[in-house]
C-alpha cells in the first residue's frame, strides 16, 4: 500500500496544483484532516471546488503537543478505520500547506508503518503558507544571499530568538503559540526594518497587520508572521 501526503497550498482553491488532484481523484481512499470534529477541513474545502463528488473519510488530529495522547488517539482510529484501508492500493491525505512542512502527514505515516510494516510513502509537493504571505503582502522574503528562517512559535523561546538572531528575513509560523509574549519574542532578536502579519492569506477574511500592529497577540491559527532587518 502506498500512502500519498498530498500538499493542497494554503486554503485557496486557486492555488491547488494539478498534480494534488490526480493523485486525489485517483486514489482509492481519501482521507480529511481535521483539527476539531465539529470544524471543516481547510484541506478539503481546498480540493472540493475542484472535485466536488469527491468521497472523504475524515481523521482527527488532536491539537496538543503531548505526544503519547496524540500517537494513541490517531492509532485507535486508524484500527477503526482497517477495513476501508487493508485492501486499498493508494490513500491519499490532502494537507494545507506543502507536505514535507509541518506537516500532520509525518505524524500519521509513523504510526502507520508500525501497523503496515512494507506502507510505501510519497509526498507530493504545495505551496507554503509563508510563500503566499509573502506574495499576498507584495514582499520579496529572502534574495541573493540572505538567510531565510523558517520558525515555529512553538519551539521554545531560547530557540525561537536565536533562530531570528541568525536571520536576514523569516517566516514565523502560529504566532498565536507565544500570545502575550510575541512581542518580546520578536523585539529582542531586532531591530527589524519591516514586519508584517498576515491572518487567512488567500482565504475569506484575510487580514494584513504591518509594524507594531503585528506583534499583537494573534488568535488566528491561520497566520504567518514575516521579518525582514
Amino acid at each position: 500500500m502506498k500512502f500519498i501526503v498530498a500538499g493542497v497550498g494554503p486554503g485557496d482553491p486557486d492555488l491547488v496544483t494539478a498534480g494534488a488532484l490526480k493523485l486525489i481523484e485517483r486514489a482509492d481512499l481519501v482521507l480529511s484532516p481535521h483539527s476539531h470534529a465539529e470544524r471543516a477541513s481547510v484541506a478539503e474545502q481546498a480540493v472540493r471546488p475542484h472535485l466536488p463528488g469527491l468521497k472523504t473519510t475524515p481523521v482527527l488530529f488532536p491539537m496538543t503537543g503531548d505526544a503519547a495522547s496524540r500517537d494513541a488517539a490517531l492509532k485507535a482510529q486508524l484500527e477503526e478505520l482497517r477495513p476501508l484501508w487493508q485492501n486499498a492500493e493508494t490513500v491519499v491525505l490532502p494537507v494545507i500547506g506543502d507536505s514535507t512542512l509541518y506537516a500532520t502527514g509525518f505524524y500519521l505515516y509513523e504510526l502507520w508503518k508500525q501497523l503496515v510494516p512494507g506502507l510505501e510513502l510519497e509526498l507530493a509537493p504545495g505551496i507554503s503558507a509563508h510563500c503566499l504571505a509573502a506574495a499576498k503582502s507584495g514582499s520579496f522574503l529572502a534574495m541573493g544571499s540572505e538567510i531565510l528562517a523558517i520558525v515555529p512559535a512553538t519551539a521554545p523561546r531560547e530557540r525561537i530568538a536565536a533562530a531570528l538572531k541568525a536571520a536576514d528575513a523569516a517566516a514565523v509560523y502560529k504566532p498565536c503559540a507565544l500570545r502575550g509574549q510575541l512581542r518580546a519574542s520578536v523585539e529582542e532578536a531586532g531591530p527589524w526594518k519591516k514586519i508584517l502579519r498576515i491572518d487567512r492569506a488567500g482565504l475569506p477574511g484575510q487580514k494584513i497587520f504591518s509594524g507594531g500592529a503585528a506583534l499583537e497577540p494573534a488568535e488566528e491559527y491561520l497566520s504567518i508572521l514575516l521579518l525582514w532587518r
